[in-house]
């Protein structure tokens, strides 16, 4: 290993070891103790510099650099290159640097950069860099141009973090230009963007008589706004609010801005404004802004005036109800008398005919007798459907339990004749309506019993599970019976009033019974809904909200 000593090379750092260990006798260059004075201070210059510096010399343009420029190669890159040829070391860049480097040589002036991006080889593999650098003339002691001297600095964490943030900001890097430009073109822009806003928004300063907060001026306010005063934003802005809106001191307007003002708290509220001609529907805020208050609204008027009609609405359909409830009671009344008696006057027609009755007579006296009976039972069940409507029923709390041994107890001699099975777990406590559940259970265990299926008595499985049906928790209550069954697309049509799946001579009936619990199940804030396959019996789960 050769170590030369020449006094430019002293420092101990790593390029200035480099170059003196380098076997420069086998380049053109030769030893260094024979360099000419204008490579020896180049050099120099280079390395005594703590500026990122690169050196082209001599028609080879061999290689020199210093060790602020050293981090720049990497590791498992270029490094080291002292010694070695341009075009050896930079073959990927060659193209486009081999050319600036020609004209600086030729005398063409020194070249200069900002950010430019080079793919490079270096820590293993390829990378697109950035630098900014300059290429000027390395003269030797003649004056002539004998190589070129890079002035660099490598730009690549600078250039990523400004296009890191110039992404962030894309999109408003327009209106941040225009950030310098005069007062009132600033204020004409957010004149325009608070335009956009189809809502009514105000930008208010505090008005004081002494130490009094007395008003609001108006500093800002949009379009959507000025138009309550038949104005535009800019014959109102300036002037106080008392000023345009007398009538605001007299409702709750004022004092609200006031005190959001003065606490710094937000503060949100609705408000009826019938002062100074209008009849309007606010739902207001208002929030400190700096030394101002910003206050939006919402205009519900509209809304109002259909949640009163609504309300209207419903005490009429309420009204409405009533009278279609007298009128139930009433026509229930009327219709079963004459049927009461229709059916009184046959029994009495049959008896005293006697045994003059052939069979044909007998045979339309039965047809009389169950029509006449039929048309009562559905006069009963027309009459609980209306019930079930029936408001101002307090609602309590019903133990399950009790409801369902009550209408055990009604349908003990229908359970005794068909020979059923009724197996039941324990069940809740709802809030709700007991008459209402009566009915429901009475008529859910009836059509479990009616629909069974020919010689295979009844088992009848009441069960209850709880369950969260849009957030809120609801007791289910299935009844599962080893009936008939049904087919499942008729598993939503069956609650229809008056729906039937089967003709009345095989399964008699008024199609109500469904019908009433879907009612009952509604008039609870929950619902019914059924499962089932013919052959394979049937399931009814009733969902009733747990609380109120």
């Amino acid at each position: 290993m050769i170590v030369h000593s020449a006094p430019f090379l002293q420092g101990n750092t790593e390029l200035p070891r480099l170059i003196r260990r380098y076997d420069w006798a086998a380049t053109s260059l030769g030893p260094i103790d024979g360099w000419p004075p204008g490579l020896r201070i180049n050099v120099g210059n280079i390395l005594a510099s703590a500026f990122p510096m690169f050196l082209f010399w001599g028609p080879e343009l061999y290689c020199f650099y210093n060790d602020a420029f050293r981090p720049s190669l990497g590791s498992d890159g270029k490094h080291p290159a002292i010694g070695k040829k341009g075009p050896d070391v930079w073959p990927e860049i060659w193209d486009g640097i081999g050319p600036l480097l020609e004209r600086v040589l030729a005398g063409d002036g020194p070249t200069w950069r900002k950010d430019e991006p080079v793919v490079m080889f270096r820590n293993g593999s390829l990378e697109t860099v950035y630098w900014t650098f300059s290429y000027s003339p390395a003269l030797d002691e003649h004056g002539g141009i004998a190589g070129v001297l890079v002035t660099c600095i490598e730009t690549t964490d600078e250039v990523a973090a400004r296009r890191a943030i110039s992404e962030q900001v894309a999109g408003r890097t327009a209106e941040l230009a225009r950030a310098g430009a005069a007062l009132e073109a600033a204020n004409q822009y957010l004149q325009q963007v608070i335009n956009l806003f189809r809502e009514p928004l105000q930008i208010l300063a505090p008005v004081y008589e002494g130490d009094t907060l007395a008003d609001f001026r108006y500093v800002l306010t949009n379009e959507a706004y000025a138009a309550y005063a038949n104005a535009r934003p800019a014959d109102i802005e300036g002037k106080r609010v008392g000023e345009v809106f007398p009538g605001y001191f007299q409702t709750s307007s004022f004092t609200n801005v006031a005190a959001a003002f003065q606490s710094g708290v937000p503060a949100t509220w609705e408000l009826h404004y019938d002062q100074d001609g209008l009849d309007l529907h606010n739902r207001m805020s208002a929030q400190r802004f700096g030394n101002e208050v910003l206050v939006h609204f919402t205009d519900f008027t509209q809304v109002k005036k259909l949640e009163l009609e609504l309300v209207k609405k419903v005490d009429e359909l309420q009204r409405s109800n009533q009278k279609l409830e007298e009128f139930a009671h009433a026509a229930s009344h009327d219709l079963k008398e004459p049927i009461r008696k229709v059916k009184v006057f046959t029994s009495m027609l049959r008896d005293q005919l006697g045994a003059n009755l052939d069979a044909a007579q007998l045979s339309t006296f039965s047809k009389m007798e169950l029509a006449t009976s039929r048309m009562g039972d559905l006069v009963n069940d027309l009459l609980l459907y209306s019930h079930v409507s029936q408001q101002g029923l307090e609602k309590t709390q019903v133990p399950l339990d009790d409801v369902l041994r009550q209408v055990t107890e009604d349908l003990e001699v229908a359970i005794r004749q068909e020979g059923a099975q009724l197996l039941a777990e324990p069940l809740p406590v709802v809030p709700g309506f007991r008459r209402q559940l009566l009915q429901a259970f009475q008529n859910l265990l009836a059509n479990a019993l009616k629909y069974h299926r020919p010689g295979v008595p009844p088992v009848i499985k009441i069960s209850a599970a709880t369950a969260l049906l849009e957030g809120r928790a609801h007791a289910v209550v299935s009844v599962a019976d080893n009936g008939i069954g049904f087919d499942p697309e008729y598993a939503t049509q069956i609650f229809g009033l008056f729906a039937r799946l089967h003709a009345r001579d095989q399964y008699g009936g008024t199609g109500v019974g469904l019908s009433i619990v879907k009612k009952v199940a509604e008039q609870h804030g929950g619902h019914i809904e059924a499962e089932g396959h013919p052959g394979a019996g049937a399931t009814f789960r009733l969902w009733l909200p747990l609380s109120w």
